[in-house]
């Protein structure tokens, strides 16, 4: 029996940089150096991605899955970008 450990999730366009990012941090092994230069990036994109509009929710859970991916992060990516984001309303 094969038992697969990865997760195919189909992400958003806008995750494509992050997708490298966190692609690149794995491949990097034990360079310590290069991966924190990733991990600024990575910071920087995701600040970046909040700022233009997306939801914050949706750029964590992208980048949960990213960060593992495992397949319980796989499916809760998928159920949080299906949901419709949370509108925050003050009352006066």
């Amino acid at each position: 029996m094969l038992v697969q450990h990865r997760a195919e999730a189909d992400l958003p366009d806008w995750a494509a940089r992050l997708n490298n990012y966190y692609w690149r941090v794995r491949v990097e092994g034990r360079n310590k150096t290069i991966k924190r230069s990733f991990y600024r990036l990575i910071r920087i994109e995701r600040l970046r991605l909040v700022e233009m509009g997306y939801n914050i929710e949706h750029v964590d859970a992208v980048c949960k899955y990213l960060v593992s991916l495992k397949q319980v992060n796989a499916e809760r990516v998928m159920v949080i970008l299906e949901s419709e984001p949370k509108q925050l309303r003050l009352d006066f």
